[in-house]
């Protein structure tokens, strides 16, 4: 099986190339890789192997993933942060999933941290529970052994072979190009995030399944391609709310968006609320530290 690894750069080159590195590493046969470059600074030498896509602007996650999509040709597409990190039987694992699983459409491996804690990347569709015990939510982090986790967040439990879920993060994911051609490629509407969750759900309506590999693992350094963690929170909660209005109910007289918006809204606030202060601490630390140096 042939695959394409399409890669998006943005203030990243450092993990970029490292996350080139682990890919050429696994010595697979028929893969090419392709970086989608949306940031305007130099582009240091790259392996001759890998095809590089320079665009004049960062033109959002998902649409720089498209441009990869169609500068590609395997029968299979990986897409992956630039700073993740794939093992030597990666592919392999992949290929023999996708050749073994006719009906799988999307897959998502086990995706550690730096610190070899697990990141909860495959979900249950999204709703109001989950809205409220986010991946990273104080109720997630204090209860990352209950019922309610492992059933929102399969990854929470790695026991046993691969298994259907909802929605796999777009950290490291694999989708058919037959699929892709079926449905579409990802929506450009979505700037960054949520592009993934509406891809799974896509290819769910459609008759492909989506599953969740806890066999085949990556190494995810997570926010390494993020300038403005500000911005970043605006962009994860304006994609929410375009994906609600995309796939939730609106309720009459749009009713249930006006709450999905407050709601939110005021999370987006807290949040950016939150990381200031954070900020704050962090520097006065810093400059007590530095005087007390003197």
């Amino acid at each position: 099986m042939k695959f394409s690894v399409v890669i998006v750069n943005y203030d990243s080159w450092p993990y970029t190339l490292r996350c080139v590195e682990s890919l050429l590493a696994t010595e697979y046969g028929e893969v090419e890789i392709t970086v989608v470059d949306n940031d305007q600074r130099p582009v240091p030498n790259l392996p001759p192997a890998v095809n590089l896509i320079k665009n004049e602007e960062n033109v959002g996650f998902a649409r720089a993933h498209n441009r990869g999509i169609l500068a590609s040709s395997g029968e299979c597409v990986v897409f992956a942060n630039p700073d993740t990190l794939v093992g030597r039987g990666f592919l392999d694992h992949l290929a023999d999933f996708f050749t073994e699983h006719p009906d799988a459409g999307i897959a998502g491996p086990r995706i550690l941290d730096g610190s070899g804690a697990v990141q909860l990347s495959a979900r249950k569709e999204v709703g109001f529970i989950s809205g409220l015990m986010g991946r990273t939510s104080l109720l997630t982090r204090l209860l990352p052994k209950s019922a309610a986790v492992r059933r929102l967040f399969p990854a929470a439990d790695a026991s046993g072979g691969p298994a259907t879920v909802d929605w796999v993060s777009g950290a490291c994911m694999a989708a058919r190009r037959e699929m892709l051609e079926g449905i579409g490629p990802f929506d450009e509407r979505f700037f960054m995030y949520f592009e993934d969750a509406d891809l799974c759900r896509r290819a769910r309506e459609s008759g492909w399944l989506v599953y969740y590999l806890p066999g085949v693992e990556v190494v995810h350094h997570t926010g390494k391609s993020s300038r403005s963690k500000p911005l970043a929170t605006w962009r994860l909660h304006k994609s929410a709310f375009l994906y609600h209005r995309k796939h939730g109910p609106h309720g009459p007289l749009g009713v249930y968006s006006l709450v999905v918006l407050l709601g939110l809204t005021a999370r987006a606030l807290a949040k950016l609320v939150a990381s200031q202060a954070a900020g704050v601490r962090h520097r006065v630390s810093a400059k007590g530290e530095k005087d007390d140096g003197w």
